[in-house]
């Protein structure tokens, strides 16, 4: 990406897709850019690589799987994603909670059908499905308001949209302060009766974090997202993300470094002048954007901020009730296939395009208890995502790969993960067999818990999306209340991570907003 320079533009620290999307804004706008990378691969959590030693040739998505927001976010069109080998391939239906006993239900991208589905269990869920997606397209009207722009710059254009939606919205403001401000599980309570339905919206808010936390709820938008915009696999799995946003900065003229620990911000005047290297180079800059978890960004940056911003960075919430994802991706000599649930479906929906939902609200509940108590659910929760159906590249010919996703796991297991990790991994192959066939011939595994994922990718207690979700860290709150505003967290140094607004997944609006301040910052 051309030869390095001393100072920089912008030097933005991290290169997952926020990273790398920040610094393609700041080099199309004809600014130097540096992008610097502590491990040898750029993607960060969008990143897919091959992990397994026992099957070599399959790519495991080491972070996330799915891809949601991004498709209708700016920066597609912006940074012209599709000229640069953008591919997805089209989920529909989308998810789909598997019962025990072979019965489904799935959310397929059309409101209408998912209701239907819906109706073939209770008939009173399926009316008030239509209202709750009423009532969750509400809330991404005033998303988009609150949203659209930079969360700390209020203009009029800006309070009278506000207005003008409220006015629109009117009838539903009860509601709509009951789902920002409500535990998910008391939500899925209120709204529906059958617990096929509860639990398809609780293994769906687990996502997010505790279901019975208040404020959560609002991980229920996600559920108009579904409709609105759909959601898609990566062709060749999350590394295809990571490329093309690679080839973008690439093309601007931007420049990255891997293999490169940043372990100081450095500040010169009262404003942000560059970065210290581990191996004690330094690198100057006009500002630096920050990817990181606010945590490493308190401790990197600590000589140039006040101690109410360093306090308030280094308290903001971390799994701290004990409760994080963990990963487990399987690979198999033959395909991974969805085989009982889909044979009982009479409306030719193919469930293995779906993000299979497995555990009931009994077995969620008892999981998130007992994960906070430091113990391994004894009916572990969990998604399945067979990508070798989806996307038959990822793995050799006839064999198969399964993506497990778990929500609810503990961070911290009684006595040490240790040897436990086998045990765990164990008992979640043996459930997910129950459902899925191919597992059985399995060839090796990849299973990452929040301490794994840690030690690979430096983000306190394995949190990947760097904060604890909330209503309450959103906006101008996020990481913590008072340092989301445009100014930056000091003079010339902006946060543009999944701490900072709008928050986790793959968007690209947290790197695309933190160019923004940036650019303005040096004009």
């Amino acid at each position: 990406m051309g030869e390095l320079r001393n100072t920089y533009d912008g030097v933005v620290i991290g290169g997952g897709h926020n990273g790398l999307i920040a610094a393609s804004y700041l080099a199309k706008a004809g600014l130097t850019a540096l992008v610097i990378e502590r491990t040898s691969a750029l993607g960060g959590f969008a990143r897919a690589d091959y992990v397994i030693p026992e099957a070599p040739a399959h790519l495991v998505n080491t972070g996330t799987a799915h891809l949601l927001s991004i498709r209708h976010s700016k920066v597609m069109g912006e940074l012209e994603l599709k000229k640069f080998g953008w591919q997805e391939i089209e989920c529909d239906p989308i998810y789909a909670y598997l019962a025990p006993n072979g019965d489904s239900v799935a959310i397929f991208r059309d409101v209408q059908r998912t209701a239907q589905d819906i109706a073939r269990f209770s008939k009173n869920d399926a009316a008030a499905y239509l209202e709750f997606i009423e009532l969750i397209n509400a809330l991404l009207e005033f998303n988009a308001v609150l949203g659209g722009g930079d969360p700390g710059i209020r203009t009029p254009k800006f309070y009278f949209d506000l207005a003008r939606t409220a006015v629109k919205n009117r009838r539903l403001r009860d509601r709509l302060q009951l789902l920002t401000s409500a535990p998910p599980d008391q939500l899925a309570a209120e709204w529906f009766e059958h617990p096929y339905t509860q639990a398809l919206l609780l293994r769906i808010a687990a996502g997010a974090g505790p279901f019975d936390t208040d404020g959560n709820g609002l991980a229920y938008a996600a559920f108009g997202l579904y409709h609105k915009i759909g959601a898609s696999n990566p062709v060749g799995g999350m590394r295809m993300v990571a490329d093309v946003l690679t080839r973008v900065l690439d093309a601007a003229g931007g420049h990255v470094i891997t293999n490169a620990e940043v372990t100081e911000i450095l500040f010169e005047g009262g404003k942000s002048s560059g970065v210290r290297l581990a191996d004690g180079r330094t690198i100057g800059a006009r500002c630096v954007i920050a990817t990181c978890g606010p945590g490493p960004i308190a401790a990197m940056a600590a000589a140039g901020l006040d101690r109410t911003t360093k306090v308030r960075l280094e308290f903001a919430p971390t799994h701290r009730v004990n409760v994080g994802p963990s990963l487990l991706n399987v690979a198999t000599s033959k395909p991974v296939i969805l085989r009982r649930h889909q044979d009982r479906r009479t409306d030719g929906a193919d469930l293995n395009q779906a993000v299979g939902l497995i555990g009931t609200v009994e077995e969620m509940k008892d999981g998130l208890d007992q994960a906070r108590r430091g113990m391994l659910p004894s009916a572990p929760a969990f998604s399945v995502i067979p990508n070798s159906y989806a996307d038959p590249t990822m793995v050799p010919a006839g064999q198969g790969l399964a993506y497990m996703y778990l929500p609810i796991y503990p961070v911290d297991l009684n006595g040490g993960w240790g040897n436990r990790k086998a045990e765990a991994a164990d008992a979640i192959i043996a459930r997910a067999t129950e459902y899925y066939s191919g597992l059985d011939a399995e060839l090796g595994r990849w299973f990452e818990t929040c301490p794994d994922r840690e030690k690979r990718m430096k983000v306190p207690r394995g949190i990947t999306s760097q904060v604890d979700f909330s209503s309450f860290r959103i906006g101008v709150k996020r990481p913590a209340y008072g340092l989301g505003g445009s100014d930056g967290l000091a003079p010339g140094l902006f946060m543009g991570g999944a701490a900072s607004h709008p928050g986790a997944g793959v968007s690209g609006m947290a790197g695309r907003l933190a160019a923004k301040r940036a650019r303005e910052f040096l004009s």
